[in-house]
């Protein structure tokens, strides 16, 4: 080989190197960038809460009203609707970042439901309902100590019980299957992980994000029912059975459960058996 050929080569060799170790460094900026995506929405809530609560005291001082905070309920459904907001702003960043990577229909991947896939949602969704209580009384008994308490509906305000339907039953099942089974899941895949490691690290990052709002017992639990919609949406490569399951686990606890209290206060022990965060 000519002396022209060998620098040629190792021209060639050197540039190789240097296109790899930028695809290395573009590939962690990217799975840092998904991360932070999946896990923006209740940072963006308590952006949007202080926003709202500033803007609140700004009003009163400038009308000479003596400042006050929203008393706790209040404050509590200000929290849900900065969530909300957090997690629409999260799927659209979701929805930018895929299609520049020309993973949009990987990570919106929303598909007819068919019956083996409707069978496993309502399969999936019977699990949870009577696994999760399992998972946060065992934990309860062996921590020694208790859920965090989070009552999510009061039948007497309707304002409540709109923001609550919105938040739980309607943004919530739709943004974190975007955000975890679509975003998340899709970019480990491309990144070449297993799906049994998809499921596992993708549960646990989910049940850690619920730990903050719903307490630690009640956070764990959640790995369960992150297992569950993960491998929901991995088996049938589509994040309708999930969002299926997933909607109808909040709806027990935000419909079902305070509907049949209300009507039969009697049944409120098994209930609160049930439904722990009620």
């Amino acid at each position: 080989m000519s002396e022209a050929e060998s620098s040629s080569a190792a021209a060639k060799s050197s540039g190789s190197i240097a296109l790899q170790a930028t695809a290395a460094g573009d590939g962690w900026r990217d799975s840092v960038l998904v991360l932070v995506m999946v896990l923006a929405p209740i940072g963006l809530a308590v952006i949007a809460l202080a926003i709202g609560l500033s803007a609140r005291a700004t009003w009163q001082i400038a009308h000479r009203v003596s400042v006050e905070l929203p008393a706790p309920a209040s404050i509590r459904l200000y929290a849900l609707l900065s969530y909300a907001i957090g997690s629409w702003i999260a799927v659209g960043l979701a929805w930018l970042w895929s299609t520049c990577r020309e993973m949009r229909r990987d990570v919106f991947v929303f598909r007819r439901l068919t019956l083996p896939a409707l069978t496993a949602s309502i399969v999936g969704f019977m699990i949870a309902m009577f696994g999760v209580p399992i998972v946060t009384h065992s934990l309860t008994h062996v921590t020694g100590g208790r859920s965090q308490e989070v009552r999510f509906m009061d039948f007497h305000d309707a304002r409540s019980v709109a923001i609550v339907v919105f938040l739980l039953v309607v943004t919530t099942p739709v943004s974190e299957e975007i955000l975890y089974r679509g975003l998340l899941a899709a970019w480990l895949r491309r990144a070449g992980w297993r799906d049994s490691t998809i499921l596992l690290l993708g549960s646990l990052i989910f049940a850690a994000n619920h730990i903050i709002p719903a307490g630690f017992v009640w956070g764990v639990a959640m790995v369960l029912l992150g297992v569950i919609l993960f491998a929901l949406r991995l088996r049938y490569d589509s994040l309708s059975p999930a969002w299926l399951a997933h909607a109808l686990f909040n709806a027990q606890l935000t419909l079902f459960y305070p509907l049949i209290v209300w009507l039969a206060p009697a049944s409120y022990p098994l209930i609160a058996w049930l439904a722990p965060s009620f």
